[in-house]
């Protein structure tokens, strides 16, 4: 599901039935794993289905397959229905116009995207070229026998992926999932791929988070990753990341907060974050939440 659609929901304290709570996340390397087939596609168009007295809403897309990357479709043009308005899990969404890559499996003779709003990833054409290398690249080393050997191609190769903003997710959801709150909601066994990364993985981690414009709420695992031994660098960045954030990411402005709390310890910044907590959702609340962003600042600045 959409991270940052699922978080606000949960906070904002909506009920969820049991059944419809979030699908385990699914990174690139599980996905891969998962789908029968995956095509590079261009959705000509989507259109409702006929309705009947289940329907919620579902739309048929209507995907050109441009390319095959994994499994054999046979059609040049495929269909696959998708339930744009089911809010969790997040569903599989696609757009008129739009190239993807779509993760599929085929059940009663029908193609369905794997993993929901994983499995549909529509993208720009050189964002596409990035997915493409990291795929093949990823099918090659689950191949590979040698399972030591193979650990440690996979271990490189997410750290590839966190290297490159296109796929960054992909990567460090995986070396660092406990980052992301979406990691309560995974039950697959967890994998320690974090404790063996190298120095110069770290190093390369470090080196692609400081070239980051902005900050997003993806970035931080690539923080809890490399924060150790460079730990001034990391503060600063946060520090600026903070400042230059937009009202419609002051949501997520306690995932600066968490992080940076350390430098002051004081109960003006309890009562800061306990202000915040309660004011983090509150969308007709921006220039309280920003006043309170500014006082948390000049409170680590000290």
């Amino acid at each position: 599901m959409n991270k940052t659609a699922f978080l606000i929901l949960i906070f904002l304290g909506l009920s969820i039935d049991l059944f419809a709570y979030p699908i385990s996340p699914r990174p690139l390397r599980k996905l891969v794993m998962d789908s029968e087939y995956i095509i590079v596609g261009y959705v000509s168009k989507t259109y409702d289905r006929k309705k009947d007295k289940d329907d919620w809403g579902t739309k048929v897309a209507k995907i050109a397959v441009l390319e095959r990357l994994q499994g054999n479709i046979k059609e040049d043009t495929i269909e696959i229905s998708f339930t744009p308005n089911m809010i969790c899990p997040a569903p599989d969404r696609y757009f008129d116009s739009t190239f993807v890559i779509s993760f599929i499996n085929k059940r009663d003779g029908k193609y369905h995207t794997c993993a929901l709003s994983y499995g549909a990833k529509t993208l720009e054409q050189k964002e596409i070229e990035i997915y493409k290398t990291r795929i093949f690249e990823i099918q090659s080393l689950l191949k590979i026998t040698d399972k030591e050997k193979q650990y440690q191609e996979i271990v490189e190769w997410l750290v590839k992926c966190a290297e490159n903003e296109t796929t960054r997710w992909e990567g460090v959801f995986e070396l660092s999932p406990e980052s992301d709150f979406m990691s309560y909601y995974s039950r697959d066994k967890k994998e320690d791929f974090k404790n063996v990364l190298t120095t110069s993985q770290k190093e390369r981690l470090k080196i692609a988070l400081l070239n980051t414009d902005t900050i997003s709420y993806d970035d931080f695992g690539l923080v809890d990753l490399v924060y150790k031994g460079n730990e001034k660098q990391i503060d600063e960045l946060l520090i600026n990341g903070l400042k230059t954030l937009t009202e419609e990411d002051f949501w997520f402005a306690d995932n600066f907060m968490v992080r940076l709390k350390h430098r002051n310890k004081s109960k003006d910044m309890k009562a800061i974050l306990e202000e915040y907590d309660k004011l983090q959702f509150e969308y007709d609340k921006k220039d309280e939440l920003k006043k309170l962003i500014d006082r948390f600042i000049k409170l680590i600045e000290k």
